[in-house]
Parts: structure tokens; C-alpha cells; sequence
């Protein structure tokens, strides 16, 4: 008996059409649920550690487009937009000194704040056929763990951009320089104590280098700095001011892994201090793929004063964040 056309197509066309929107189906939940998840942290997150515990939060950071309500101290917020238009704004060489900029708190964008860091506090990085002078060149990892770890969440990413704050010596507990040496990444380090820049200087980076501190305001200024232990150096901001305590049985581990014989006392002295947004446009980087900020307690100050619908940081790394500072810190960027 032969079965008529019309059944025959009635017959297959469930069995046809069924798989297809079963796959359908499936690969807008793949994009819905999987994509949006990873997608979303990957894209702009933060990780909030300690430096035996690494990650402990990670969050997305407050997108780069959306407006915030406070100030910032820009050009175009006192000239308004098209203020790069008028020359008027500029400063001769004379006039524009560092004490020029910290006395009138000059904008963080200010020509002027930008051309002393790039003649005064930068150091260029060091070409890719200069070796590397390193005590340990046989470990290529000499993180605690968080370069790898920051590295899965941007997927093994290559010729990224990093910032790090408190950079140490360049190779002590580094979290960028697997990065660099393994990946091709450059980027900008900052340390403010003058012993350990001067063998941050020596060990041929291939990143922008500063001594300067960042800023806890939205303007230049200069600081107290307490260098009594290398590494747990700190912003005080006047001489009279109480560092962060360090327990003895810390500051003794600190100077075993540096190899540091300094005493307790008090090594203090200036320093000059430039908000975050000024450092990144002296060094004509907006977009960052890895910021480390570990500046002993003055993580969230130095967080208020950038202007995050000027910049676009994928991931940022916390060392040390105090627990009564978290709330405040989620609030500025969620």
C-alpha cells in the first residue's frame, strides 16, 4: 500500500523540527547563563585578598560609561568640555612647578600636572633585548599565588597593561613580573621607598617605573612617608599621624623574606604624591587589564579619587583591605 505524499510529510516534519529547537534552546541558554556569568566578571571585576588568601571576593566593578554623582576635580567639570581648546590653561616651564600644582591643588588632568610626571617621576621601561637582572631569574613566578590566579580570570591573556602599587623591589612577592617576562605585558609599577625603587630601577623592567605615591586626594600633594619597614611603607600625610600597627612577629617575617636589617626607628620623610588618573595619562594608558594596590591602608582613599567613567580596569587586586573599608569600597563601585 503506498502511503500518501501529505502523511509522509506530516510524519517527518516533527522529527525534523524538534532537534532544531531543542538546539536552539540550547545555545541561547548557553549565551544567556553561561556567557553572562563569566562574561560579566570577566569583563570588569575586582579581587580582595590577603596575602595568604587569595581570591576571597570578586565582584564586577561599576561600568565604565555610567556617571557618577561627586566630583572629581577634571578640567571639564571647572572649564567645561572643550576647555582643551583654550591654550590659556596651559603653564610655561617656569611656572609650572610642583609647588605650583600642590599649592593650587591643579586639576588631575591638568596639562601641567601631567607634564611633571612625565619629566620628573617617570622612568621608561627597559627595551626587551635588555636582560633582566634578577636575584632569582630561575623562578618565573614570584608571587604568592596571585598572578596565576588573576591570569584565569582574563583567560591567559597576552600584551596586557598592569598597574602596580607598591611594587616593592620588582621582584620580591611580584604579582606582575610572570606576567611580563611570560606573557609580553608592560605597564607602570610604583614604590615609594627610595631603598627598594633603587633596586626596583635595577632590575630592567619592561614597565614604566615611579617613585612617586598615589595620591589620596583628587590633586597633587605631598605626603609623609613611613619607611620604617620596606615593604609596609604607608602614606601618613603629617608627622604627628599614627601609622597602621605591625606586630613584631610580622615585621620580623617581613625582614627574613627581604633580608632587611632595619630597626624600629622611625624612617621618615616626604614624598610626592600624584592621583592614579594623572599617572595614567602621563603614561597614555585609560585601559588597564590588572591594577595591584597594595599601599597599607590607603586603598580606598586612592579608589574615590578616580574618575571610573574615565577609565576602564578589568580586574583589581586588594592586599590588606580593612573590613570596616569594605562596605564604603562596594558602595563606590557597585
Amino acid at each position: 500500500m503506498r502511503i500518501p505524499t501529505r502523511a509522509i510529510r506530516f510524519y517527518l516534519l516533527p522529527r525534523l523540527v524538534f532537534p532544531v529547537l531543542l538546539l536552539c534552546l540550547l545555545y541561547i541558554f548557553k549565551l544567556v547563563m553561561v556567557d553572562s556569568i563569566y562574561g560579566g566578571f570577566l569583563s570588569k571585576s575586582i579581587a580582595v585578598g590577603q596575602q595568604q588568601v587569595y581570591p576571597t571576593l570578586i565582584l564586577p566593578v561599576k561600568a565604565a560609561t555610567e556617571e557618577l554623582p561627586h566630583k572629581y576635580n577634571l578640567m571639564e567639570e571647572t572649564y567645561g568640555r572643550k576647555w582643551a581648546k583654550t591654550p590659556d590653561k596651559d603653564l610655561s616651564s617656569i611656572d609650572c612647578t610642583v609647588e605650583y600644582a600642590n599649592q593650587n591643588k591643579l586639576q588631575q588632568d591638568h596639562p601641567c600636572v601631567v607634564q611633571l610626571i612625565q619629566k620628573n617621576y617617570l622612568v621608561r621601561p627597559a627595551l626587551r633585548s635588555v636582560p633582566y637582572q634578577l636575584g632569582n631569574p630561575l623562578l618565573l613566578d614570584p608571587s604568592d599565588g596571585q598572578a596565576k590566579g588573576i591570569l584565569r580570570i582574563l583567560r591567559n591573556q597576552t600584551n596586557g597593561f598592569f598597574i602596580e602599587c607598591g611594587a616593592y623591589d620588582g621582584e620580591t612577592l611580584s604579582n606582575t613580573l610572570y606576567m611580563e617576562r611570560s606573557l609580553a605585558w608592560t605597564g607602570l609599577l610604583i614604590e615609594t621607598d627610595q631603598v627598594s625603587f633603587k633596586a626596583l630601577k635595577g632590575r630592567n623592567r619592561k614597565a614604566f617605573t615611579s617613585s612617586v605615591c598615589l595620591s589620596t586626594k583628587p590633586y597633587p600633594m605631598e605626603v609623609v612617608f613611613n619607611a620604617t619597614v620596606g615593604s609596609l611603607g604607608a602614606i601618613l600625610e603629617r608627622y604627628d599621624e599614627q601609622p597602621i600597627p605591625v606586630s613584631t612577629s610580622e615585621k620580623n617575617h617581613l625582614r627574613q623574606e627581604e633580608g632587611s636589617s632595619k630597626s624600629d626607628a622611625p624612617y621618615l620623610y616626604k614624598a610626592q604624591c600624584f592621583p592614579l588618573y594623572s599617572m595614567l595619562i602621563a603614561v597614555g594608558r585609560t585601559q588597564v587589564d590588572y591594577f595591584s594596590l597594595d599601599i597599607e591602608g590607603s586603598e580606598l582613599q586612592v579608589l574615590k579619587t578616580i574618575p571610573w567613567h574615565k577609565v576602564d580596569i578589568k580586574v583589581i587586586f586588594f592586599h590588606r583591605v580593612c573590613p570596616s573599608h569594605c562596605a564604603n569600597f562596594l558602595s563606590l563601585i557597585l
